[in-house]
């Protein structure tokens, strides 16, 4: 006797691939690849921690270049900028002072101090410090002295001038980044005095 077959068609082919496909959805899944999981390694262990600064007290100063106003045009015309000073303490452990915060013109004349008594900055904090649009005192070589003291080996200050201001059809802004100096210059008030050599007050 001859056996009695079905011939598959193209459509048979498929569905018994996809029945196969199915069976072993036991190990792949018939429903698409499982999500990796993710661990969250903020749970499982932090960034390192820094080690407390251990150096002696010392007095440091941050020179920072500023501009309240830039030439503009061909007629004396002057564009103004607002001022934003930002001092930043990037030490994760250490508490360092502002003593004095000081703001002078392009002659090299202070205008202006900030700070009427020492700041304290918090690990991480950042104290800020602003020059209004429509004082234009400083003039186009303004620059701000930043006087302040910690331990001998807390990171350095990161100090900013934010300038903005209108400017032809729209508002521009840019950034100066200060510097610390090698030495500590002596404040405008305890000058010498050249006749005499005694301290001005």
């Amino acid at each position: 006797m001859k056996a009695v077959g079905k011939n598959l068609t193209g459509t048979d082919h498929l569905f018994s691939l996809f029945l196969l496909i199915c069976l072993l959805g036991t190990t792949i899944g018939c429903d698409g690849p499982r999500p990796v999981e993710m661990t969250n390694t903020a749970e499982t262990s932090g960034p390192p921690v820094e080690s407390p600064p251990s150096g002696t007290p010392q007095l440091r100063t941050v020179y920072v270049p500023a501009y309240s106003y830039l030439p503009h045009g061909k007629k004396h015309e002057r564009v103004l900028f607002s001022i934003l000073l930002s001092v930043r303490n990037v030490d994760s452990t250490a508490v360092v002072t502002l003593t004095h915060v000081d703001y002078f013109d392009t002659s090299g004349h202070r205008v202006r101090r900030y700070l009427k008594s020492p700041k304290k900055l918090r690990p991480l904090e950042t104290a800020e410090f602003k020059v209004e649009t429509q004082d234009d005192t400083g003039g186009s070589g303004a620059n701000f002295l930043v006087f302040w003291e910690g331990p001998s080996d807390a990171h350095p200050l990161l100090t900013e001038a934010v300038m903005w201001g209108y400017l032809g059809g729209g508002y521009t802004a840019f950034t100066s980044r200060g510097i610390e100096l090698d030495r500590r210059p002596t404040l405008s008030d305890e000058v010498p005095n050249a006749r005499n050599g005694e301290m001005e007050k």
